[in-house]
């Protein structure tokens, strides 16, 4: 064969396994981008998150949580000191060095340890047995039950030891390990005390399984009464007031999505029952349900499984004083606090948080898996993801301290000791050195930062002066000082500073208005009335819209932007 023959087939064959190449990369990039058998997600690069890295100060060994037994129980802490029990042994430990200090027992309970008044105290696993142990490590014997019953729980309140068993619930007195009562309602580890009553609930089987709650006299261990009907969380206390939700089943025929139940204290019975977020029209009332709800003072907050979040005062008459109602993509998880409320976002990952002021968004930085568990501690916000980091972020500007990577998927309470942050994972125990910013307590102005000031001039009767405290503006309303303009035009007015209230009296108007509350209450029949938006106490002064603050003055009240004076107009 010649050299130009052997030129030619080399070329061509070249440009055959070029255009195989060719073709099998592009076969491949087809197979990759498949709509159908791929999917990517644009998650953040790992050296795209600029939140530095800690170190523990120490670390400790914990009892590993199982399947069986999930639970990762609060550690005790007590005088810069913690306590906990792992392996059977009551360990005490310098929160700050993590100096181990002494050590207790054996055979005692994992997550029973409970600091009081001093002591502290810790439950035997087999042997239903109460053990006291000093300070310096000293313990003995307060409490044994009879070994045909078993130790469930205990809590202790003053004086008083509670034990919760197989049979019952049991009354002991501390300073004499002697029993009170014996009480053979079944007892909870969710017990709660209110005034002289000891508040159990309780599940029910029957035709149905229902929650109910048992009511018991704390002193002599009578049970007063079992609440009828069912009832899940007990949203709030108030006197002898008891804000429970009715979570009865739901029928074709509900026609809201929320009920609660106000029960008496002392007889058990219903006093008053409110009703919330109406069903909407065609639509199955099966189908709709609250994911959460929550009650802050009289602020009543449900979130829906569509993600609204309905803000109600308790108090307010509904066919009068509507709801807030605020929109968002994510999960609502934790709040009011700070004054917002805070969500898991969209696509699951990451937190952020809206302002109840102005809804307007906080985001918290460097989070990027979902979240396994978050705690808000005074400015705080301390975050365990599924990937095993752990962050602390200032709550209130979303910045992030610092970050930390465990083995851990889960985590149990993240607790402040000083100022060491405590993070249980998985068996392991973190002790963080916390920055001095994340130990303060809230700033109480920071709900305010929303607002901003705004010079302005009164206008009245011909005559101009300054506004004084200044109007403050927020999503573009003008806020007056109530009591500025009221003294003005010559009201009576009639403030208390602790219940944040003020009662105004000009002519034959007169009105009562509260912070927080979305309706004045007119005159000596208290009708209520709808508010544009909630008064405000901002520089401690009481904010009103303008225009609430003359329909109820019975006045004209303009805001001129051009001039930026209040016109006020009487008569």
């Amino acid at each position: 064969m010649n050299n130009k023959l052997r030129t030619k087939h080399k070329l061509l064959g070249l440009l055959a396994a070029a255009l195989l190449t060719t073709c099998a990369a592009q076969g491949a990039a087809a197979q990759a981008n498949n709509i159908n058998t791929s999917y990517s997600f644009d998650s953040m690069l790992s050296s795209e998150n600029k939140v530095p890295g800690a170190k523990p100060l120490w670390t400790a060994e914990l009892d590993k949580p199982t399947t069986e037994n999930r639970e990762q129980p609060a550690l005790a802490l007590s005088n810069g000191n913690l306590y906990y029990v792992a392996g059977g042994v009551l360990h005490a430990r310098n929160a700050k060095t993590g100096k181990q200090l002494w050590t207790y027992g054996s055979k005692l309970k994992s997550g029973s340890a409970a600091a009081v008044n001093g002591s502290i105290y810790v439950s035997g696993q087999t042997d239903n047995s109460i053990y006291r142990v000093d300070a310096a490590g000293a313990g003995k014997r307060v409490y044994q039950l009879a070994k045909t019953d078993a130790l469930t729980s205990f809590s202790i309140d003053g004086s008083t030891l509670y034990l919760t068993t197989s049979k019952g619930l049991v009354s002991v007195n501390l300073a004499t390990g002697k029993e009170n009562w014996h009480n053979t309602m079944r007892g909870s580890q969710f017990m709660t005390r209110v005034g002289h009553v000891l508040l159990n609930p309780s599940v029910e089987s029957g035709a149905i399984t229902y929650n109910t709650w048992y009511a018991v006299d704390a002193l002599t261990g009578k049970t007063l009464w079992q609440l009828s009907g069912s009832h899940s969380s007990l949203l709030k206390t108030e006197g002898t007031k008891l804000f429970l939700v009715d979570d009865w089943p739901k029928t074709d025929s509900s026609k809201y999505v929320v009920d609660i139940d106000v029960v008496d204290l002392n007889t058990g019975k219903v006093m008053t029952s409110k009703s919330f977020v109406p069903i909407k029209e065609g639509t199955d009332p099966l189908g709709q349900y609250a994911s959460r709800i929550v009650m802050d003072a009289n602020n009543l907050y449900i979130s829906t499984q569509t993600g609204e979040l309905y803000n109600y005062n308790f108090n307010a008459d509904q066919a009068t004083i509507q709801p807030s109602v605020m929109g968002d993509n994510g999960s609502w998880i934790l709040g009011p606090y700070d004054g917002k409320m805070f969500y898991r976002n969209g696509n699951n990952i990451g937190i952020h948080a809206r302002k109840l002021a102005d809804q307007t968004a906080v985001y918290y930085e460097g989070l990027d898996n979902p979240v396994s568990r978050v705690d808000v501690i005074q400015s705080g916000m301390f975050v365990g993801q599924t990937d095993g980091e752990l962050y602390a972020l200032n709550v209130t500007t979303g910045k992030a301290l610092f970050r930390y990577q465990t083995p851990a998927r889960n985590y149990g309470q993240f607790q402040v000791s000083g100022s060491q942050l405590l993070v249980q994972a998985e068996g392991k125990l973190y002790a963080f050195a916390l920055p001095t910013e994340l130990t303060q307590p809230l700033s109480t102005s920071t709900p305010e930062s929303a607002y901003k000031k705004a010079e302005a001039t009164l206008s009245l009767g011909g005559k101009s002066k300054p506004v004084n405290p200044g109007m403050m503006t927020i999503n573009n309303r003008m806020l007056v000082p109530l009591r500025f303009l009221s003294e003005e035009l010559g009201a009576k007015v009639n403030y208390d500073a602790a219940a944040k209230q003020a009662v105004i009296a000009l002519g034959d108007h007169s009105f009562t208005i509260q912070a927080g509350v979305p309706y004045a209450e007119k005159g000596t029949s208290k009708e209520q009335v709808a508010l544009v938006s909630p008064p405000v106490v901002l520089n401690s002064s009481l904010y009103l819209p303008i225009s609430d603050a003359g329909s109820l003055l019975g006045v004209k009240v303009v805001w001129n932007g051009g001039s930026r004076t209040v016109e006020v107009t009487t008569g």
